[in-house]
């Protein structure tokens, strides 16, 4: 299972039909559709808030941060 948060990702990895702006997808894509059709592979839409892989990518305001570390198991200490 592959989790992604990009609908248009999720659209061209399952759609083989090539558009205008489409045609610079790298050979990489083809192999994922093939998995796709094959069942080797499954891609699900994840919401921008559950994706954990989000507080490895992008600055997080605090709260998002905090569910963050909660979701991967790390305990934050601090001094306050």
């Amino acid at each position: 299972m592959i989790y992604v948060d990009n609908q248009a990702a999720i659209q061209l990895s399952k759609n083989p039909v090539f558009h205008k702006q489409s045609k610079h997808i790298d050979v990489r894509m083809h192999m994922i559709r093939d998995c796709i059709e094959l069942d080797a592979i499954m891609v699900e839409k994840v919401h921008t808030d559950d994706n954990i892989a989000d507080g490895l990518t992008k600055a997080l305001p605090r709260d998002k941060f905090m569910h963050f570390v909660s979701q991967i198991m790390v305990r934050v200490t601090h001094d306050d």
